[in-house]
């Protein structure tokens, strides 16, 4: 493993460390977390499918636009189906 991969693994475990740390303190509805929360799985497996796959498999010319069709299901959830109503930050204003 080189210095970049291990600068990107760091980034991408503090982003998630970030993110439920974030839903603990903010209260964030379960779907909001899990919104991020795939979110973040996309963004995972787009930064890191060379890795884990072989040259030779057929999945990886697909691995791209799946990673981004999962990151944009998980905003989709997070920020589309979160009710209006429930940002709790607003009330605490």
């Amino acid at each position: 493993m080189d210095w970049v991969t291990l600068l990107v693994s760091g980034l991408f475990a503090l982003a998630w460390l970030i993110t439920l740390r974030q839903s603990r303190t903010e209260d964030w509805t379960v779907i909001r977390t899990v919104g991020w929360l795939v979110f973040l799985s996309g963004a995972t497996i787009g930064a890191f499918y060379d890795n884990f796959l072989s040259a030779a498999s057929p999945l990886l010319p697909w691995i791209e636009p799946i990673a981004a069709i999962i990151m944009f299901v998980g905003i989709g959830i997070a920020w589309m189906w979160t009710p209006s109503g429930d940002n709790r930050s607003a009330e605490r204003r």
